[in-house]
């Protein structure tokens, strides 16, 4: 029997790895302060990036989260400007990303420029 030329087992390979969208949506609208603070305060999401490890999201309605992924947690404070979720954890820097929505889908730009879905939990 032949063996695949490396080729072509690096290119089957690829066709099933997932690709990460820069892009929300083209259905995707920006959110109003008051739909999102609705859309975080007491709820918890799953967030499964292109590559690498996922991690929930736990946002309390008292502006406080809870973020783990594998063995790695923090804890931090989160508010909403403009369109754009803010969060400063005691491990993981500040920032703002902005969200955006599909009907019900909540979306999230990444600071790595990475356009991922919440999975509501």
């Amino acid at each position: 029997m032949k063996a695949l030329p490396l080729l072509v087992l690096v290119a089957s390979s690829q066709a099933f790895a997932q690709t990460a969208s820069t892009e929300f949506p083209s259905d995707a609208v920006p959110m109003s302060l008051a739909a999102l603070q609705e859309g975080f305060a007491g709820k918890e999401y799953a967030v499964k990036p292109a590559t690498g490890f996922g991690w929930s999201w736990d946002f309390k309605s008292d502006g406080v989260f809870y973020l783990s992924s594998g063995s790695f947690t923090d804890v931090g404070k989160w508010t909403v400007q403009e369109s754009k979720l803010c969060t400063e954890g005691r491990k993981v820097k500040a920032g703002c990303n902005e969200i955006r929505q599909v009907g019900s889908d909540l979306y999230m730009k990444r600071d790595s420029g990475e356009v991922v879905k919440l999975l509501l939990k």
